[in-house]
C-alpha cells in the first residue's frame, strides 16, 4: 500500500481553505489560502544525523546504528539524529541529539553528503545532513528515543534500516554511489 503525504487543508494564518496552486517559478504546487492568500510552503524538514565511525579489530570500519523506539518505523534501524531546532546550527543539533540518545560528546570528522527522504511513507519531506563522527567522550548508551544501539561492519549492515536516506549516507560513507 502507498500512503500519499499528508497535506494541510487549513492556513496557519486565518483558518481558510488552503487551495493547491502551481505558483509563478515553482516546481510544486503548494498549499494556498483562498481566504488571505497566504502560502503555506511545503519545504522539507532539516535533520542532522552521525555516521559514528571505529576501527574493529583486524582494521575493517564499523558503524554505530540505533534501534527507534518511536515511530515512525519502530523496531528499524537508524543512524542517529535527529530535526535541527530553529536558529541551531546543524553541527550543534548533531552533539544535542548524540547527547540526548547516546550520551556521548561527538567530534565531527567531516560532511558526508546531503540526502532527500520523507519522514515515514505519509511523513514529511525531510533534507538529511550526514556527518562522520567519533566519539570524544562517554560511553554509547541508548536514551529514550533508542531501545539498542550496536556495532555493524559497512558490508553487513543490519535490517531493515529505517529510511532511505539512512541506505544513501551509508553507501557513501563506504565509498560507493549516492543513489541506487
Amino acid at each position: 500500500m502507498s500512503l500519499r503525504p499528508v497535506r494541510p487543508r487549513y492556513c496557519t494564518q486565518c483558518a481558510g481553505t488552503l487551495e493547491w496552486r502551481r505558483l509563478a517559478d515553482e516546481r510544486s504546487p503548494q498549499p494556498v489560502c483562498g481566504r488571505c492568500g497566504h502560502v503555506e510552503w511545503q519545504n522539507p524538514k532539516p535533520t542532522a544525523s552521525a555516521l559514528i565511525v571505529r576501527r574493529a579489530p583486524g582494521g575493517a570500519p564499523e558503524v554505530l546504528l540505533v534501534r527507534r523506539a518511536r515511530p515512525p518505523a519502530l523496531g528499524a534501524w537508524d543512524c542517529p539524529g535527529g530535526f535541527i531546532d530553529p536558529d541551531e546550527h546543524p553541527e550543534d543539533a548533531l552533539r544535542r541529539e548524540l547527547r540526548e540518545e547516546l550520551a556521548v560528546e561527538a567530534d565531527v570528522v567531516r560532511f558526508v553528503g546531503v540526502f532527500m527522504d520523507r519522514y515515514g511513507p505519509a511523513g514529511d519531506a525531510t533534507l538529511n545532513l550526514y556527518y562522520e563522527v567519533a566519539i570524544g567522550a562517554g560511553r554509547p548508551t541508548p536514551g529514550s528515543d533508542v531501545s539498542e544501539a550496536a556495532w555493524f561492519a559497512l558490508d553487513r549492515l543490519p535490517e531493515p534500516l529505517a529510511f532511505e536516506n539512512n541506505r544513501a549516507a551509508l553507501r557513501a560513507l563506504a565509498g560507493g554511489p549516492r543513489a541506487p
